[in-house]
């Protein structure tokens, strides 16, 4: 098995996608989630909107990408924690964020450019 998948840049708040059927995720029956708690290494806590219940937080969700779907004989036992995607505003948001960023480093470049340094002779 591949211990070499890594999670999406998560933080808390972060719109998901939840899916019960994590061996076969369907966008069309999927429920909008929250990223509830600080996410771990391969699995993130999240806070579903449940028709019949309310918000439930369903914890132990790995994303529906990790190999581990494929390649681990715990897949089966562990599907009944569902799998998550990243909701299309939380990757665009994600990309406005850092296309911002790099814009006001560049912009601050431009204002304070770096002194150069003399060398004497």
């Amino acid at each position: 098995m591949s211990n070499s998948y890594q999670l999406p840049e998560l933080t808390v708040g972060d719109l998901v996608l939840y899916h019960d059927n994590p061996l076969h995720p369907d966008p069309k029956t999927a429920s909008m989630g929250w990223i509830s708690r600080r996410p771990g290494n391969s699995t993130v806590n999240i806070l579903v909107w449940a028709e019949d219940a309310g918000f439930v937080e369903k914890p132990s969700v790995r994303h529906a990408d990790d190999p581990f779907w494929r390649e681990s004989e715990m897949a089966g036992p562990w599907s009944k924690w569902g799998a998550f995607t990243l909701h299309p505003n939380t990757e665009s948001l994600k990309e406005i964020k850092a296309l911002l960023t790099r814009m006001k480093l560049e912009q601050a470049a431009k204002v304070n450019p770096s002194p150069k340094k003399t060398t004497e002779s």
